[in-house]
């Protein structure tokens, strides 16, 4: 009979509703967290044998606190043994993350981000053809210990759980502040299908309980004081606390208490807990035996029977672990330093022995052994090691096995140390440590010989110095190359143009562009016409001959397809600079389509900030489709990545691109807090400016009611570095100019926005508008309307309508407003619509769909229902009173005021349906 779950009713409750949902095909992504011994996994294993008594397939991996650096480790766990033949089909990708005969061998090099994400995919699609036969529970325990791309690919598959019958359940400690683990926890509260429980202490009354489970007996009163004051509520602490039998003072640390426990057992069993807490999930019979060099049996007899340890399943093959993981902690931080090597070394050898090909179990105690193991076998594991990390772009993973591997190289192999420093370069590049990436290339070219290898490296190191903000160092190596390739070196001419549209001013780059243009234009090489006609596209868009330069750089980008070529500036950049153009010429679904195979075929493990700054074009486009909440979960996700990467710059720029959407769906708090976020790294902008961070404060501006506070607008450009941006910049403009009567100001935008819109259709329905705000012409702003919806801007051409509707009201047209902003989330033009709408007896019926509500607005409206305060609420779900009002606005604002005197009544009598 499974033990009592104590003090965790509403927990229980819930996981319950997730399962219900899921057996009705709504997934979900829950993160279980707490301190230490909190009960988590006791919690997580509750759900899963429900889930088992429910037909659920249920898949576990865990992570191990002594194999942190192995990418993938759990969940590459959790699929072993889950590979049906019927299931692969298909899935190629797959092969990368999991070493199965029956999946092809993944092929080396391409695009690294490309490769990640189909990679991620092709798990995702075999949980899915799961779920299709029976519902699937995937379990991943002590996120904690596991890598960074564990973490991500927990987030992806539980963004994919919406539409099918699968439930991803992550168990992790409290993540520290600015952790990948803390960005996890963000994303799932704010995911609509995401669900976060963090597990609080046990209450007086529920440890009493507890300690009486643990006894069997009424503790003495003496002792449930000990142990409210002691524990704090945390049932590990309890359970400990409550069995320990020594004499003397109770400890006041849970490392004493496993301490006074492993004093209880006998030299043969302590040494067999050591070895077991060093072995981690490779602690078999057949290894531990091995290892020991002696029978074992009898000591896992008595150590199960002790609950000192327990037995796990891996890959229908039965493992022994520390029957807690701070119990494995403790005895392993009690071993010294050469005990700790010496079983590393011992367990090195033993697995070694068994299953030498398995780099993933042997590799961790080769690192960890020291001097204790073959350096020359050493070497060729941690080599070995790394490079599977960098094949799935696990960087921080590559990095800590391959400097290890160099360490050992520099003494005891020096011919292997050229190729190590090849494989680390890229994996501090990738991992963003890019100080150690240009250590390493410069020693690299400073001892090669070869004329090729060293222009490959230049060209590594040109890049490098780019994204770190040395234009100058970036140029002198590619002038270095030049020099001795020629002009014609169509690569090094590439990167140079990469450089100049980052950091030269605009005289200097139009020479360098006009002369590749011309030194190019006979070429007869399908790369050279690409880069000569990318170069006449930009001097275009330099010129505001905004149609050519787009005509331009759509024939540069489908020349660069037609050719496989190993710069990813030739298919990179001009997509970067035509994502832009699309929006301006209205065509925003090519936009799209543009920036999304720009970010294909961006390599962060090449040049990190392109593909963020590819992101930031794409989910600027969003915008311009009407798509801000779609784009607000990827922002997030993003600036997590940039933080991770040290990428500050472009982490500013994405976190003011986040306060304008904030500002839009009328977050304004939040908005301004984005801002602070981002005002520290302002001076790492070109000349300390940030036009997005003017885009954002300007729209704060004008939906707190001052237009009149929002920055002023310089001179009006449309630098070809960034044409979205600048869109966006003289649109939120014009806008506050109007609504803070300032109509020199805004004269001068529709000037500008005439002159350019004589090539660029969106800034020209972006004059129409303003032309019609300033002369109260409803026939202009309906033109805009018509012009921006045809161009695929239906939330902008949403906001012409409402503005002609002000001037002479269409009823029609109004409750189409009024469901365009609340599709769209934008709750300042929702509210301008509705009181409208009342001034002219508007009244909207709003379509009863699923949509409506999220997942956790219907929950907090059904609580509401129910008669429960906000704080009641708050507790309950886990969330802060402020969320819960949010929520509660966010809810009431979706529905009609007829809605809102009914919600009540309906939440209570009909807790599935939604309005």
């Amino acid at each position: 009979m499974e033990p009592r779950l104590t003090g965790r009713d509403s927990e229980t409750v819930i996981l319950a509703g997730v399962l219900d949902e899921a057996e009705r095909g709504v997934g979900q992504l829950v993160l279980l967290s707490g301190e230490p011994g909190i009960g988590k996994t006791r919690l997580a294993g509750h759900a899963l044998r429900a889930a088992r008594e429910r037909g659920f397939a249920v898949l576990v991996g865990q992570a191990d606190p002594l194999q942190t650096g192995l990418a993938y480790a759990p969940v590459v766990a959790a699929l072993r043994g889950r590979l049906d033949t019927d299931l692969l089909v298909g899935l190629a990708d797959l092969g990368r993350l999991l070493p199965d005969p029956r999946l092809p061998v993944p092929e080396p090099g391409g695009d690294a981000a490309l490769n990640r994400t189909r990679m991620f995919e092709a798990v995702l699609q075999l949980l899915r053809r799961m779920a299709a036969r029976t519902p699937v529970l995937v379990f991943v325990d002590d996120l904690h210990w596991a890598d960074h791309g564990t973490i991500e690919l927990v987030h992806y598959l539980g963004n994919g759980t919406a539409g099918d019958r699968l439930v991803v359940i992550g168990a992790a400690r409290t993540p520290p502040a600015g952790s990948r683990l803390a960005d996890l926890a963000t994303l799932v509260r704010r995911h609509d299908h995401g669900t976060e429980l963090a597990l609080g202490p046990l209450s007086e009354a529920d440890t009493k309980s507890l300690a009486q489970d643990v006894l069997g007996t009424q503790p003495p009163p003496a002792m449930l004081t000990e142990l409210a004051t002691r524990t704090k509520g945390v049932p590990l602490f309890v359970t400990a606390l409550a069995q320990h039998t020594g004499r003397g003072p109770l400890p006041t640390i849970v490392r004493d208490v496993v301490m006074s426990r492993l004093q209880t057992l006998n030299e043969s069993e302590r040494d067999l807990i050591d070895l077991i807490a060093v072995a981690g999930m490779c602690a078999t019979v057949d290894v531990l035996k091995a290892a020991a060099a002696a029978d074992i049996e009898t000591e896992l007899h008595d150590l199960l029977r002790q609950g000192h340890i327990d037995e796990q399943l891996n890959d229908h093959e039965v493992f022994y672990r520390v029957i807690h993981p701070l119990y494995a902690e403790v005895a392993y931080a009690e071993l010294t330093e050469i005990e700790r090597r010496r079983l590393h070394a011992t367990l090195a050898r033993t697995i070694d022995d068994v299953a030498p090909d398995n780099i993933m179990a042997i590799a961790p105690h080769y690192r960890d052994a020291g001097d204790y193991v073959d350096p020359q076998r050493a070497i060729d594991v941690l080599a070995s090691a790394g490079q599977r990390a960098l094949n799935v772009y696990a960087a921080t993973e590559a990095v800590d096995y391959l400097a290890r591997a160099l360490s050992r190289a520099r003494t005891d192999r020096r011919d292997a140390v050229p190729t190590l420093l090849d494989s680390l370069g890229p994996a501090y590049q990738g991992a963003g440590m890019l100080d150690a990436a240009a250590q390493v290339w410069q020693e690299r070219l400073a001892t090669e010989t070869d004329v090729d290898k060293q222009t490959s490296l230049r060209l590594h190191l040109a890049l490098l110095e780019s994204d770190r903000g040395n234009p100058d160092r970036a140029d002198a190596h590619i002038s270095t190359v030049l020099g001795r390739a020629g002009d014609h070196d169509i690569q090094s001419l590439g990167q140079r143009m990469a450089i100049a549209a980052r950091h030269w001013d605009i005289p200097r780059a139009r020479a360098l562009y006009q002369s590749v243009s011309e030194s190019l234009a006979a070429s007869p090489r399908p790369a050279a016409r690409s880069l000569a006609t990318y170069a006449r596209g930009v001097l275009a868009s330099i010129d505001m001959e905004i149609g050519e330069a787009h005509r331009l750089l759509t024939k540069a980008a489908d020349l660069a397809d037609r050719f496989n070529d190993d710069s990813m500036f030739l298919k990179f950049q001009p997509r970067r600079i035509l994502a832009g153009l699309r929006v301006l010429v209205g065509d925003i679904p090519g936009a799209l389509d543009c920036a999304e195979k720009g970010t294909a075929v961006s390599a962060n493990f090449v040049l990190p900030a392109a593909t963020h700054s590819m992101i930031m074009v794409h989910t600027t486009a969003r915008y311009f489709a009407g798509d801000v909440l779609g784009s607000l979960p990827d922002v997030d996700a993003h600036i997590a990545s940039s933080s991770a990467t040290g990428l500050d710059r472009i982490r500013s720029r994405m976190l003011t691109h986040r306060a304008f959407l904030l500002a839009e769906l009328g977050r304004l708090d939040e908005a301004s807090a984005s801002l602070d976020q981002a005002r520290p790294w302002l001076h790492l902008l070109q000349d300390g400016k940030d036009y997005g961070w003017e885009i954002a404060a300007t729209m704060i501006a004008v939906h707190s009611g001052h237009p009149e506070k929002a920055p002023p607008l310089d001179t009006p450009e449309f630098s070809f570095r960034d044409p979205i941006v600048n869109c966006m910049r003289v649109l939120v403009a014009g806008q506050a100019a109007i609504a803070a009567n300032d109509e020199a100001r805004a004269h001068d935008i529709l000037e500008f926005l005439r002159g350019i819109g004589r090539t660029a259709p969106l800034l020209d329905a972006f004059a129409d508008r303003q032309e019609g705000l300033l002369t109260g012409s409803t026939e202009l702003l309906r033109r805009a309307a018509r012009r921006l919806a045809d161009m695929g801007a239906p939330l902008l051409s949403a906001q012409a309508d409402l503005e002609a509707s002000e001037l002479d009201p269409d009823q029609d047209v109004i409750v189409r407003c009024l469901r365009r902003f609340q599709d769209a989330g934008t709750t300042p033009w929702l509210d301008r619509a509705r009181s409208l709408a009342r001034k002219h007896n508007v009244t909207v019926a709003i379509a009863r769909t699923s949509g409506d509500l999220t997942q956790r607005e219907h929950e907090i409206v059904r609580l509401v229902g129910h008669g429960l305060s906000n704080a009641d609420i708050a507790a309950r779900l886990f969330l802060s009173e402020r969320t819960v009002e949010s929520h509660l606005r966010n809810s009431y604002r979706k529905l009609t005021i007829t809605s809102r005197l009914r919600l009540a009544q309906w939440a209570v009598a009909n807790d599935k349906e939604r309005p």
